[in-house]
């Protein structure tokens, strides 16, 4: 039995003993969860904006409040909702139920009576808004939120003949659109989530073929009320990202459209998929996926954008084309909301372990064309973790590690490869651009492939932060207000940081670019320091290479935190 397999049994087994030792509904409910379904719930009462309760008024039931700031100096009777906003608790106030903050702090003075429980999440929520309702940013089957229905059962069951929904922008797709009917219901039992979407390819040339038209359909089903076993299948026909951890969806997106960068490389995706998963406790996730895919290349189509319409689009590397079966482990764990826990809390871990084997035609490029089919079987990790420490009222230092690459087996397909450089992970360098000497970013990708591939087998980033606190007040008038909105109203921070991080080859590539063991000399890893300003949901930096002289300096701008 191999680690992996043995591994995949491991995580099986813990999942199941979930469903039969869940923990309390209430007790495993996220901030962020619990915040959206108040302001989704009909009967809240939702507020944009600022929102005060003076001294000696008074106000009832639930009280919803998105960018905020809050102040309650008088009686609240209900409970506060404030979503990316911070909440001040003067003297005398009085909450009779619960105190939840998303995206904020809470100053709470002496002599506040909150009879509920108060519970904070300093970690911004991202959202779109559909009407009045919130919906989280990246939101999947499980994280659905009440559309219709009333009673303790039935509650948060709905019907959507007709959703729709846009993914992110980029060359290949344009802007691609999903439509179809989605449903879900609610049991004493769990819940049924089912949708089957299909999606539209809207770019020219547009054809009633596979490249404009796919499909993803989902179905899950949840034992427990609340965090459970989650059993899921699905079917696609999709084109994904090769690499998508380095920057958030929106900013790809917004990116490609305005100025014509598109800072990913894509891959179609056509096959079914099973998972079996579930949470341990409130900030601990566990997900076994299983499935067989058919990959294949796309080519970039005649996608518009608003700026630089008539400069060529960056040529969309070959991928490697055949069928794999694929098995994948999936370990998330986020206790940002206990922050100023001095160990326990401030942590975010996202790690992955995916087996392949299948049979491929591996691409051979620069000569055109591919090799024979060939019998592949990799083993491939990635690991994302960060640490979030107060060092004080105001200054935070937060530390970011990511690691990745081969583990065993054969050669990884390109699609499975890795790089390094640009917005998101070593800032003070351009994205795809080998500076002067060897190139550690693509492992030799932007001097032989088409549209710069990424040829790296492992990678490894390092990342530092250190935030302060400062006051703008461009729009209130009241300077002793110590409040900000994601936005440009209130507090921003200031940032200084440093990244570190290169990517080589194993067994094979260049030789300025190859470390076969272990890992490359730090003075061998590219580096660059910044400083920026962040208003929550908008953050201005410039950056500059410190290990290559000769670069540039680099002007950023990101929507919401670096990591």
């Amino acid at each position: 039995m191999t680690f992996v397999e043995q591994m995949m049994r491991q995580a099986v087994a813990i999942l199941v003993a979930l469903v039969l030792g869940a923990v309390p509904a209430a007790a495993q409910r996220s901030v962020a969860a619990q915040a959206v379904n108040e302001w989704n719930d009909e009967r809240t009462t939702r507020v944009i904006g600022a929102y005060d309760i003076p001294a000696g008024a008074e106000a009832s039931g639930t009280i919803a409040v998105l960018n905020g700031p809050v102040t309650i100096a008088g009686t609240l009777r209900g409970s506060l909702v404030a979503i990316n906003a911070d909440v001040r608790l003067v003297s005398g106030a009085r909450i009779t139920g619960d105190v939840i903050v998303v995206g904020g702090s809470v100053q709470r003075a002496d002599g506040v009576t909150v009879d509920g429980e108060t519970r904070a999440q300093a970690e911004l929520l991202r959202y779109t808004m559909d009407g009045e309702r919130i919906e989280p940013e990246g939101f999947t089957p499980g994280d659905w939120r009440p559309r219709i229905g009333e009673g303790d059962v039935r509650r948060g069951s709905y019907t959507e003949l007709f959703f729709v929904a846009a993914r992110t922008y980029n060359r290949v797709e344009g802007l691609p659109v999903t439509i179809g009917p989605r449903f879900r219901r609610t049991t004493d039992w769990g819940r049924v989530d089912v949708e089957a979407l299909g999606v539209a390819r809207l770019v020219e040339p547009i054809r009633w073929d596979r490249g404009t038209i796919g499909h993803d359909a989902r179905a899950e089903i949840r034992l427990g009320n609340a965090y459970g076993l989650v059993l899921g299948g699905r079917l696609f026909d999709v084109i994904d990202p090769i690499e998508d951890w380095q920057l958030r969806n929106a900013e790809a997106g917004l990116l490609a459209f305005v100025m014509r960068r598109d800072l990913r490389d894509h891959y179609g995706r056509h096959g079914a998929e099973g998972s079996i998963g579930g949470r341990i406790g409130e900030e601990v996730a566990l997900n076994f996926a299983f499935g067989s895919e058919r990959w294949r290349s796309v080519n970039v189509r005649n996608a518009m954008s608003l700026f630089n319409d008539r400069t060529p689009w960056r040529a969309n590397p070959d991928v490697d084309i055949g069928t794999m079966d694929l098995m994948s482990v999936r370990l998330d764990i986020d206790t940002r909301e206990r922050l100023r826990a001095p160990w326990l809390g401030g942590w975010y871990v996202a790690a992955d372990i995916e087996r392949g084997r299948g049979t491929l035609n591996r691409t051979l490029q620069p000569i055109f064309g591919y090799g024979p089919a060939a019998t592949v079987e990799y083993t491939r990790g990635f690991i994302d973790a960060r640490r979030y420490t107060n060092l004080s009222p105001g200054t935070q230092l937060n530390l970011r590690v990511v690691a990745a690459g081969q583990l065993g087996g054969n050669e990884l397909p390109l699609q499975r490869k890795f790089s390094v450089g640009g917005p998101g992970s070593i800032e003070g360098y351009d994205f795809r651009r080998a500076p002067y000497d060897a190139d550690v970013f693509t492992c030799g990708g932007i001097a032989t492939m088409q549209g710069r591939a990424t040829l790296c087998d492992r990678i490894a980033l390092a990342q530092v932060e250190l935030r302060q606190d400062f006051r703008v007040n461009w729009v209130r008038t009241d300077w002793n207000d110590d409040w900000w909105r994601p936005g440009f109203n209130g507090h921003g921070q200031w940032v200084l940081f440093a990244d570190a991080g290169r990517g080589w080859t194993v067994s094979d590539g260049p030789p300025e670019a190859r470390f076969d063991k272990g890992i490359p000399p730090l003075s061998s890893f590219r580096t660059s320091l910044g400083l920026g300003l962040d208003f929550g949901g908008l953050g201005v930096y410039l950056a500059k290479a410190v290990s290559t002289p000769e670069e540039k300096v680099n002007f950023l701008i990101r929507l919401g935190r670096r990591f």
